[in-house]
């Protein structure tokens, strides 16, 4: 069913970077829970849980306001509830290939309709990315200093200095950065860090798409509490864009960020491309 999974995601949502190969990844846990509609041997309809959260719940086009989407939508309600969960989150749990419903098609609508709420308030979740051809930066490369800050690749000895910059507002990043993978030699999805007087004071992980030669991305962007408004982050953005396009990407994407933070990439072109409704409902 993966494959087929894989292919009605593609013909039913647009605007997503995601590969198929980390779509399939995510597919194969074990603790995932499939509720699918066949009509004439043909997936027409699934929704993919994982514990609390609905990862994805697709319908075929065809297929669509004929009852299909409530269906696959009270049956996940109640398998979560069976499984003793008193609320159900959509897109983004322990991973998620789209971190809520995608609004550039009113999708939300329908959730919104079955009670489901925008559950971080005033904030935004947003996408956003950059075409590399408008992109235009000669100064800084990883490994040169500005300011008086060195920007490098992070070595296993900098992820408690990482961690730290994490701790008051952005503790979320902690798992993501204690992955080890990320600081290994060569490494295709590596952290850049910002080392003022031998600390860690910001840090950014990039990196490449699997499956997709042109595509690089960038995120979870953390600056130190005390070393904030010094333009910082947006030197270590500058540098990590900057690096992805030498390594040949055409763009750079960024997935599951808050408005909050949007100007700091629109500075450097970054433009939003999706934005979710993070919906959430009590059950």
């Amino acid at each position: 069913m993966k494959n087929e999974i894989i292919k009605l995601f593609r013909n039913e949502v647009t605007g997503m970077y995601v590969s198929n190969d980390t779509i399939g990844e995510i597919l194969d846990d074990k603790e995932n829970h499939f509720i699918s509609r066949i009509e004439d041997s043909k997936l027409i309809g699934v929704s993919v849980i994982n514990r609390n959260t609905i990862y994805l719940l697709l319908v075929d086009k065809v297929y669509q306001r004929q009852g299909v989407g409530t269906f696959l939508l009270e049956e996940s309600e109640k398998y979560i509830k069976s499984k003793g969960f008193n609320e159900c989150k959509l897109g983004a749990g322990k991973e998620y290939i789209v971190p809520g419903v995608p609004m550039n098609e009113n999708a939300h609508l329908f959730f919104k309709k079955h009670n489901y709420v925008h559950s971080w308030g005033d904030q935004q979740c947003i996408d956003l990315d950059i075409s590399l051809d408008d992109f235009i930066y000669d100064k800084n490369i990883v490994g040169d200093i500005v300011d008086g800050i060195l920007y490098r690749f992070a070595t296993p000895d900098d992820v408690e200095g990482i961690v730290d910059c994490c701790k008051e507002d952005t503790s979320s990043f902690i798992e993501h950065y204690r992955n080890d993978s990320l600081y290994e030699p060569d490494s295709s999805d590596p952290v850049i860090v910002a080392e003022k007087d031998g600390e860690i004071v910001a840090a950014l992980m990039i990196g490449v798409e699997s499956g997709d030669a042109g595509i690089g991305y960038a995120g979870c962007i953390i600056t130190a509490p005390s070393h904030r408004g010094k333009g910082i982050a947006t030197t270590l953005l500058k540098i990590g864009t900057t690096h992805m396009k030498n390594m040949g990407r055409k763009r750079v994407w960024l997935s599951y960020t808050y408005t909050a933070i949007e100007n700091t990439y629109k500075k450097l072109g970054y433009k939003i491309c999706m934005e979710y409704f993070m919906g959430q409902k009590e059950l």
